[in-house]
This record gives structure tokens, C-alpha cells and sequence, in this order.
């Protein structure tokens, strides 16, 4: 993870590739915010974001995969008078590109029972981006904590 420098308040976890593992990262991440001083209704969004980045990562990424690893990385800062949280989650997937995916709130998608995942990422953080190097693919997300 690289956070162009390693500001007082960076976080960072190496998870193994299975769903029970989220407990793990939900944990530390309300034990983040609760020293950020973040509400509780963003904390709750930022849980639901992150567990479904994890799920993605263990599931697609890693094809649920337990010998592989899942990493996890997040830092708060400020940006001028904003405060900025950067979180990103690492698999070993291919990568993907976010703006190829189905639009879920499409009719013919409804029924679907899976595929709404990046759709409630993008609904609370922005996606920076998808990088894709060394045979891992890391999904960079922002979040405005309020």
C-alpha cells in the first residue's frame, strides 16, 4: 500500500481470503473512527462499504481462495479544511474496470440476487481507482467522514 508518505494516521491489516475475516476488519475499522471521532452514521456507511469491498476482494479477486490473503489499508488526513479518508483493499484478481460493469438498478437486473456490491460502494465513497500490478489488484476508494 502505498500512501505517498506515512501520515500519524494510517491503519493497515493482512486478512486471510475467507468471510469470516470481516469481523476482524469491522472491528478495526470502528475502533478507527471512534479515535477519528466519526459520527455513527458514517461509521455504519463506511462498514457497509468496506465489507462489501471485502466480500468482492475474497470472493471474485481472490475465487475464495483461503490460502490467499486479502490486505487492507486506510489513512485519515486532512485536505485544506476537508477531511479525507483513503482506504484501499488488495487481492490477488485480475482487476476490473468499475465503469464496464451492469448498471443493477436496470430492470432486466433486478432480479438478480448479486452484482449490487460496487453499485453500494459507489453510493458512499468514490472509486479512485483500479490498479493492477505484481498479480494483485487493489481497488482505491474516498470517503468525506463527517
Amino acid at each position: 500500500m502505498d500512501f505517498h508518505g506515512l501520515p500519524m494516521n494510517v491503519c493497515s491489516l493482512l486478512l486471510q481470503s475467507k468471510a469470516a475475516e470481516y469481523e476482524v476488519l469491522r472491528t478495526v475499522l470502528r475502533t478507527f473512527g471512534e479515535i477519528e471521532g466519526y459520527s455513527e452514521g458514517f461509521l455504519a456507511l463506511l462498514e457497509l462499504s468496506m465489507k462489501e469491498a471485502f466480500v468482492n476482494a475474497v470472493s471474485h479477486g481472490n475465487k475464495s481462495r483461503e490460502e490467499l490473503f486479502v490486505e487492507f489499508a486506510m489513512r485519515a488526513d486532512f485536505s485544506g479544511e476537508q477531511l479525507i479518508l483513503e482506504a484501499e483493499i488488495s487481492d490477488s484478481g485480475s482487476g476490473f474496470s468499475p465503469e464496464q460493469l451492469p448498471n443493477p438498478t436496470l430492470e432486466c437486473f433486478l432480479l438478480r440476487t448479486s452484482g449490487r456490491g460496487l453499485y453500494i460502494i459507489r453510493s458512499i465513497a468514490e472509486i479512485v481507482g483500479v490498479e493492477v500490478s505484481d498479480g494483485r489488484s487493489t481497488l482505491k476508494l474516498r470517503y468525506f467522514p463527517y
